[in-house]
């Protein structure tokens, strides 16, 4: 996703219908409504919702039968690291600094998580060698 296509943000319909996808691997509309809980949307809303989605090319449609089944064409580790940075340059002014400080004190990061996130990093920089 990076580099090849701008970052397209999903709504949050999309990326509850995403998720399921995700998990499942393929679904198709039935499949996707049983896993959405109480009160579920209409069978008519979810199809609009993967319809949308394919026209954003992140699904892949393909028939079976009378239905379609539906498969992510990108995974949630793409969306996520194009989310984050969309997010770090349009609300942290591409500053990572200031994104992970904003988490850090939001989250109320814990002096063990702190040290546990230091040594990913430090075994990351490592590797890069």
């Amino acid at each position: 996703m990076r580099g090849e296509t701008k970052h397209k943000t999903l709504t949050k319909a999309e990326l509850r219908a995403m998720n399921i996808l995700w998990d499942m691997g393929q679904a198709t509309v039935n499949e996707i409504m049983e896993r959405i809980p109480e009160p579920k949307p209409a069978y008519t809303t979810i199809l609009t919702v993967m319809q949308v989605l394919t026209s954003k090319k992140i699904v892949g449609a393909q028939r079976r039968g009378k239905a379609n089944v539906f498969r992510p064409l990108i995974s949630r580790e793409q969306y996520v690291d194009g989310f984050m940075e969309e997010t770090r340059n349009t609300l942290f002014k591409g500053s990572l600094k200031n994104l992970l400080l904003y988490f850090a004190r939001k989250e109320k990061i814990s002096k063990e998580e702190l040290i546990e996130i230091l040594a990913v990093m430090q075994t990351d920089e490592k590797q890069d060698i």
